[in-house]
């Protein structure tokens, strides 16, 4: 039998085209390169695939994360408030350094380029609110302890760092639990 993938369908009982035929592989579970890396470049279809195996492809609701991550309008750069991770009773303000579907990277402001303190929260159940909620309503605004150590006058600190930057809007925080995603569906 020649190594290198095959494509089946579902009464051929020969691997599935993801996988690795004996040999095919570098060790790594790479492909050889004179074997090709891709799909593609080995001339896989998944439109003519579909259609010999009678198959249908999944419908894109199948996938409301990618929707999410399309649809969320959260941005690297924006601004918001987000609960202290190690006193929940405060909040502190955070830049979006990157976003997943309905994930998002956070650093605390005060960090500057440091990423080790970088955290991971879901809008859908993240105590996330826009710039300006604790004041609102009457909630604490402390930095982590590792801010409060770097500088003397953390507010001030705030105050410099939130000028001219960019917050995340309201109507993107406010409900971000499900009801945000049902407006979406």
């Amino acid at each position: 039998m020649e190594s290198g993938l095959s494509v089946s369908n579902m009464q051929d009982p020969s691997p599935s085209p993801l996988e690795k035929q004996p040999g095919s592989a570098n060790g790594n579970g790479d492909l050889d390169s004179e074997e090709g890396s891709s799909l593609e470049e080995i001339g896989f279809n998944w439109g003519e695939y579909l259609e010999e195996t009678g198959a249908s492809a999944a419908p894109h609701t199948s996938f409301k994360h990618v929707e999410i991550s399309i649809q969320s309008n959260f941005q690297p750069g924006m601004k918001l408030e987000v609960a202290n991770k190690n006193n929940p009773d405060t909040y502190w303000v955070a830049t979006i350094i990157t976003t997943c579907g309905q994930l998002l990277l956070l650093r605390y402001c005060g960090y500057g380029e440091d990423r080790r303190a970088d955290f991971w929260c879901d809008v859908v159940i993240a105590d996330l609110h826009p710039v300006g909620w604790c004041t609102q309503n009457n909630k604490v605004l402390m930095p982590p302890d590792a801010i409060k150590e770097k500088y003397t006058d953390w507010t001030e600190f705030l105050i410099r760092d939130l000028t001219g930057s960019r917050t995340a809007p309201a109507n993107l925080l406010e409900g971000t639990s499900t009801s945000w995603l049902v407006s979406r569906e």
